[in-house]
C-alpha cells in the first residue's frame, strides 16, 4: 500500500507504517477491490466520519477570542487505533503534486469546524508550507476557504516572518492571497507589523517577488490603516523611484494615496529632485503616473508648470522626453503655446549664436568639401572648363593630301 499521504484532511493524518486492514475500511469482499481503491475509499471515509462529527464542536469555539489548540474532537471510528499526528509526513504530502491537488479539494469542500482542525494540526509549519513549490497552492485555497477568525490564527504565525517569506519565489503566491482576504482591522495590524521599520520595506521593494506583496498592501489595506507605513514609505520614496522593482511600488503608491499631507510631501520630494527622477530609465514612468493622475488639481497644476520650466532640458534626454511628450499629447491649446513661448525665448537668449556658428560650421563644411571634389575631378580629367581670354585658338592641322580651294 503506498505510503503517500494523500490521505491527509487537516490534522486526521493516519501512520501508515502498516497495512491497515480491510475489515477496518467496512468493505465487504477483499477480491473485488485492488489496493488503490481501497486507498481512497478510506480517504473519503475519514472525511465523511469526520463531517459527520464536526457538528459536536460547539460554533462558540471558533470565535477569535476563543480559540484554543487543544480541542478535542472525538475520532471517527473508522481510523486505525494507531492513528498518530505526524507533522513531517503532513510536510511530504506538499512533495507531490497529486497528493497537494488532493488536499486543495478537501479545503475547498470543507465546513469550518474542519478547517479549524486543519489549522490547529498545521500550527507551527505554515513557514515551511507557504514556501513549498506545491504548499504555496495549497495555502492559497486555505485561505479564501476560511473566514476571518480562522485567518486571525494563521497570520498571528505567518506575521512573524512575513516580511523574509514574501521575498520566496512561492511564498509570494500566497501572502497576496492572505492580503487580499484580509478583511478586518486586526489582520491588518497583523501584516503591517511585519513592515514597522523601512529597511524591511525597502528590502521586499526592491525585490523580484517582494515587491508584488508591497503593491497589494497599498491597494487593499485601506489607507486610514496605513498611515505608519505610509510614512515611512516616503523616506524611501525617492530611492524606489529609480529603482527597476521599486518604481512599480512608488506609482501604486500615487495612485492610492489620498491623504493631503502624504500628498504634499509627495510633491516635496519630487520638486527636490525632479530632473533626476524625470531623466532616469524608471524615474520618468512616475511623471507620466503623476500627470496622468493628479491631472488638473491644484498638485497636478504645479507639476505642470514644472515640466514646462525644464521642458526644453527634458527635450534633449533620451528617457524625459516621453514625458514631454505625454504633456503634449494631454496639454490644451493654452498650455501648449506656454511651451512653444518657452522653447523659442530659450532659442532666442540662449542659443541663437550656437544655431547660427552650428549653421556657418556646415556651411564651411560644404564649401571645403566642394572644393575637394571639383579639384579631385580636374585631375582625373573628368571636368572641361571653357576657354579663357587669354587662351590661344586651337585649330585642327590640315591634311596634306586635300586640295586647296
Amino acid at each position: 500500500m503506498s505510503t503517500s499521504p494523500e490521505r491527509c484532511l487537516g490534522g486526521l493524518i493516519k501512520d501508515i507504517d502498516k497495512e491497515i486492514p480491510v475489515e477496518e475500511l467496512n468493505i465487504e469482499s477483499k477480491d473485488t477491490i485492488c489496493p488503490e481503491s481501497i486507498e481512497q475509499k478510506y480517504s473519503f471515509d475519514m472525511i465523511n466520519s469526520y463531517n459527520s462529527i464536526s457538528s459536536t464542536i460547539p460554533s462558540s469555539s471558533c470565535d477569535s477570542k476563543n480559540i484554543n489548540i487543544n480541542m478535542n474532537v472525538p475520532i471517527p471510528s473508522v481510523m486505525p487505533n494507531s492513528f498518530i499526528i505526524n507533522k513531517f509526513k503532513i510536510l511530504s504530502a506538499f512533495d507531490n503534486q497529486n497528493d497537494t491537488i488532493y488536499l486543495q479539494k478537501m479545503v475547498k469542500g470543507a465546513s469550518k469546524e474542519v478547517l479549524y482542525q486543519i489549522i490547529n494540526e498545521l500550527k507551527g509549519i505554515f513557514s515551511i508550507i507557504i514556501k513549498n513549490k506545491n504548499g504555496n497552492y495549497f495555502c492559497s485555497d486555505l485561505f479564501k476557504a476560511c473566514d476571518k477568525n480562522l485567518r486571525l490564527i494563521i497570520l498571528k504565525e505567518l506575521s512573524l516572518t512575513l516580511s523574509e517569506d514574501c521575498l520566496n519565489e512561492y511564498g509570494t503566491h500566497s501572502f497576496q492571497v492572505l492580503i487580499e482576504k484580509s478583511s478586518c482591522e486586526e489582520e491588518y495590524n497583523l501584516i503591517l507589523s511585519s513592515f514597522k521599520e523601512y529597511d524591511k520595506i525597502l528590502k521586499a521593494a526592491i525585490n523580484s517577488n517582494g515587491f508584488y506583496v508591497i503593491q497589494k498592501i497599498i491597494i487593499h489595506i485601506p489607507e486610514r490603516f496605513r498611515m505608519e507605513f505610509n510614512y515611512l514609505f516616503l523616506k524611501l520614496f525617492y530611492n524606489l523611484s529609480v529603482d527597476v522593482y521599486g518604481i512599480s511600488t512608488v506609482k501604486t503608491f500615487i495612485i492610492y494615496t489620498k491623504n493631503e499631507e502624504i500628498m504634499n510631501q509627495i510633491w516635496t520630494i519630487t520638486y527636490n529632485n525632479f530632473l533626476n527622477i524625470a531623466k532616469n530609465q524608471y524615474g520618468n514612468y512616475l511623471i507620466q503616473c503623476m500627470l496622468e493622475n493628479w491631472g488638473d488639481s491644484k498638485i497636478g497644476i504645479n507639476l505642470k508648470k514644472l515640466c514646462i520650466a525644464y521642458f526644453p532640458e527634458m527635450m534633449e534626454n533620451h528617457y524625459s522626453k516621453f514625458i514631454c511628450d505625454l504633456f503634449i499629447n494631454r496639454a490644451n491649446i493654452e498650455e501648449k503655446k506656454i511651451v512653444l513661448a518657452t522653447l523659442l525665448k530659450r532659442n532666442n537668449n540662449t542659443d541663437f549664436n550656437n544655431i547660427k556658428n552650428a549653421s556657418n560650421k556646415r556651411k564651411n563644411n560644404f564649401n571645403i568639401n566642394n572644393k575637394k571634389y571639383v579639384n579631385n575631378q580636374i585631375n582625373n580629367n573628368k571636368i572641361n572648363f571653357p576657354l579663357s581670354n587669354k587662351a590661344n585658338p586651337f585649330y585642327p592641322k590640315k591634311n596634306k593630301n586635300m586640295k586647296e580651294e
